[in-house]
């Protein structure tokens, strides 16, 4: 379903500030007890985020995997890639497990949460996405049950919509998104691995080590580059279509919760939503 405006639980998220220091010190409290539940030594599920200078962005995700209801025992790892700002303080601040990756670059960071994981399953998220208190669950869900089928199920993802910015109103988004949706489905038929994005993703851990499935010759930057059409793989893409290779399936989780709110960063790096949308419909329309 295409929204035109925004959830309600997805506004009470935004109003809320980004700085820590904006928080008094009983609801810093409050949001670590909450974050608690996240303290599994023995974890089915790891939900891993990268993150790079993330201190005036990350909170929100934060909050929002807070609301996390799941019956799944999970672990919440951050991998700092070098932050230079309060980052890492953040982190501490509200007792959330954080490592640190020196090797520069999304995969690198990615690598390593695959690597300091300890679930059978692994979630990726982005630290600029919010995400459904079912999110865990209908993600983590369709990895089990998909074990049952006669192509197991080795890697999952959900869908998106973008959080409007100053410049970009939520409805112009909405329509993006409608015309984005065809894209999306041709791939699902023919290329699922290149719907599978890195804020809004899972797979098998064990089988992810096995194919070393971040491993890839040029290390994506955390901002990116714009209108980057280079022909380099993605960590997220690669990894998925090395699953599919060794013989696993991609599965779409079609439901509310399973689609996440992400920043439009992305779009504006791009100069904007009408010179991302010319230049995707190039891209995929008049591709040689």
């Amino acid at each position: 379903m295409i929204n035109f405006s925004l959830p309600t639980w997805v506004e009470q998220i935004l109003s809320k500030p980004l700085l820590i220091s904006k928080y008094s010190a009983s609801e810093v409290e409050a949001l670590k007890k909450k974050l608690s539940i996240f303290s599994n030594e023995n974890p089915i599920v790891s939900v891993v985020i990268p993150a790079w200078n993330e201190e005036e962005s990350i909170l929100h995700t934060l909050i929002s995997l807070a609301n996390t209801n799941t019956k799944y025992p999970v672990e919440l790892i951050v991998i700092d890639n070098n932050s230079t700002d309060g980052t890492a303080n953040l982190l501490n601040t509200i007792g959330v497990k954080n490592f640190l990756e020196t090797k520069q670059g999304v995969g690198h960071a990615r690598t390593c949460g695959l690597h300091k994981a300890k679930g059978t399953y692994v979630l990726t998220c982005d630290s600029d996405t919010l995400y459904p208190a079912g999110w865990i669950t209908a993600m983590t869900d369709a990895l089990v049950n998909g074990q049952d089928k006669p192509v197991p199920v080795y890697c999952v993802h959900g869908s998106y919509s973008f959080l409007p910015s100053p410049s970009t109103p939520r409805w112009q988004y909405a329509f993006y998104e409608m015309l984005s949706s065809f894209v999306i489905k041709q791939k699902e038929r023919t290329q699922p691995f290149l719907n599978v994005l890195g804020y809004n993703s899972g797979f098998i851990r064990q089988k992810g080590i096995d194919i070393n499935g971040y491993d890839i010759e040029v290390q994506r930057t955390f901002r990116g580059v714009a209108f980057d059409d280079a022909g380099h793989a993605t960590e997220d893409g690669m990894m998925a279509l090395r699953l599919q290779e060794a013989g696993g399936k991609i599965e779409a989780v079609d439901s509310d919760d399973a689609k996440v709110w992400t920043s439009d960063r992305r779009i504006q790096i791009d100069g904007g939503l009408k010179k991302a949308l010319i230049f995707r419909i190039k891209k995929h329309l008049f591709k040689k």
